[in-house]
């Protein structure tokens, strides 16, 4: 299951960078953070609450994950941070983050979206319209990445065109291992062949303690986009 999206989003000679989250059962949202220079610039929460009143449900929580990204790579293609004045600013709807403050503050009342909401809805359109005009990259990976501590990672990568489908050839692959209890660890490295496929295998470290994820990022001339993977332990 993928816990997370990183997405650079190159507009107006700068670069957007998007990062989406489950929060998880106890906070029930899924949160947007867009960053400009290194900086957090805005958040959106939507709460999935009601969605799962009966039971969580693993694929709509990832589908309400996903929407929610592309909504927010839609609103700065469509520029909805552009200020007048060439510089950056919140749109309507979002949070600002703090000033001095290393995160953004629990969102004003009545600026909390839910799934579903209109605006969602507009803003989704808006993504629609968008992904007509800007050629991005996806991935597929087979089979589904199943990353356990201690054992042998192996899957095949493929990237191509968001528009036209084609692969995307000499795209670098890197997989990185994040840990609560520790530094970041590179584990592989790669590049797409003519047909866009990269074969991945590396073995996962231990994880004696703590939790971890493996960050896979492809980086081509059309873009660059994140996947994050949970790093389960041995059962």
């Amino acid at each position: 299951m993928i816990t997370g999206y990183n997405t650079d989003v190159p507009h107006n000679d700068r670069v957007f960078h998007i990062q989406t989250e489950d929060k998880g059962d106890g906070a029930s949202e899924i949160e947007s953070l867009v960053y400009v220079g290194g900086e957090i610039l805005a958040t959106r929460r939507t709460s999935y609450a009601d969605a799962i009143r009966a039971g969580r449900d693993d694929r709509l929580v990832q589908e309400i994950l996903e929407q929610q990204h592309r909504t927010m790579i839609a609103a700065v293609q469509r520029g909805r941070f552009d200020a007048p004045d060439g510089s950056v600013l919140v749109p309507d709807g979002m949070t600002p983050a703090r000033e001095g403050a290393g995160s953004p503050g629990p969102a004003p009342a009545g600026e909390q979206t839910t799934a579903g909401d209109r605006t969602l809805d507009q803003v989704i359109l808006e993504y629609l319209a968008a992904v007509m005009k800007h050629e991005q990259i996806d991935c597929s990976f087979t089979p589904v990445p199943d990353f356990i501590a201690g054992r042998e990672a192996a899957l095949r990568l493929r990237a191509q065109s968001s528009q036209s489908k084609q692969p995307v050839a000499g795209a670098s692959v890197q997989v990185r291992i994040l840990s609560t209890e520790g530094k970041g660890e590179t584990v592989f490295h790669g590049t797409t062949g003519p047909d866009g496929g990269c074969p991945v295998s590396f073995p996962v470290p231990e994880l004696p303690e703590g939790s971890a994820a493996a960050v896979i990022r492809v980086k081509s001339p059309i873009g660059a986009t994140e996947f994050k993977f949970p790093v389960r332990k041995k059962s």
